[in-house]
């Protein structure tokens, strides 16, 4: 059966996981591309939705609620609000989120 992909929404949702793994590749495809990261700061849920070079955006309920409260004007700026945002169990994931994966500095 085909399917047209254009329509699909692939919005995953995944529950219980503490890990920043799917936040680091939406941050990761907001470092390498401008037009997306321009789409993620201005519209973060359509973002998502649309993924990124054919790849999409598994992220937690919790997740998605805190891309979508992260307003911010700069990719460093929405990162920090994200830090903030995130429980403070994945304290220690957070710093290694902003400075050696990506190299996005506050």
């Amino acid at each position: 059966m085909l399917t047209n992909q254009l329509f699909d929404q692939h919005i995953g949702v995944r529950s219980g996981r503490k890990d920043t793994n799917e936040i680091s590749r939406l941050l990761a495809a907001a470092v390498v591309s401008r037009q997306f990261c321009a789409l993620l700061l201005n519209d973060p849920a359509r973002a998502i939705s649309s993924g990124y070079a054919g790849e999409h955006f598994s992220l937690s309920t919790e997740e998605y609620q805190f891309v979508l409260a992260a307003k911010a004007t700069t990719l460093p700026e929405f990162a920090q609000h994200l830090c903030k945002l995130l429980p403070t169990s994945t304290q220690g994931s957070k710093s290694s989120l902003l400075n050696e994966n990506y190299q996005v500095r506050l």
